[in-house]
């Protein structure tokens, strides 16, 4: 499933751009659904930056039904991203480590100048290959791939709109 979100920041891009890729571990505190983050990898070449980061998602957020299944450990992602300066865009794939094989989560981030404030438009594409999700029969996993892929998508707009109020929150009180 595709989907797009596009936020203001009124804040310059420069500043907004390097706050996304560079301030991480400092704007987990504005973000009440993640516990850590850890970065894993940083490589730079010039314009272009490469990070792998490991999150660890809140289990407080799991609702208290869904808690004796939803283990913590399955609350952990990697993201694996490339920030290029030059564009102002950062391409981003994601895995589960729950179910590595069984989700593709990918997409991008483009940041546009508009003076005194930024434009962050995400597009994205999250979905769910039935066949390898351990433990459900194909034809019932087949069956529920879309309604799935649309709840998590409905999760992951939100949580992307508060990574940008994050930043926003974050370059408010650092001013």
């Amino acid at each position: 499933m595709k989907f797009n979100l596009t936020d203001e920041i009124p804040f310059e891009r420069d500043e907004v751009f390097a706050t996304h890729r560079d301030k991480l571990l400092e704007l987990v505190e504005y973000l009440p659904n993640v516990d850590e983050v850890v970065v894993d990898a940083r490589e730079e070449d010039g314009d272009i930056v490469k990070l792998v980061n490991l999150w660890k998602g809140a289990s407080s957020d799991v609702p208290a039904p869904l808690r004796p299944v939803i283990k913590p450990e399955m609350l952990s992602w990697v993201d694996r991203a490339t920030w290029d300066k030059g564009r102002y865009r950062c391409d981003w794939n994601i895995t589960l480590t729950a179910l590595p094989e069984a989700v593709t989560a990918k997409g991008f981030n483009v940041f546009v100048d508009e003076g005194d404030v930024t434009i962050v438009q995400m597009s994205g594409e999250f979905v769910i290959h039935p066949e390898k999700v351990p433990g459900v029969p194909a034809f019932m996993a087949r069956r529920l791939a879309p309604t799935l892929e649309k709840f998590v998508v409905g999760l992951l707009q939100p949580n992307l709109k508060r990574s940008n109020q994050a930043v926003e929150s974050y370059l408010e009180d650092n001013a």
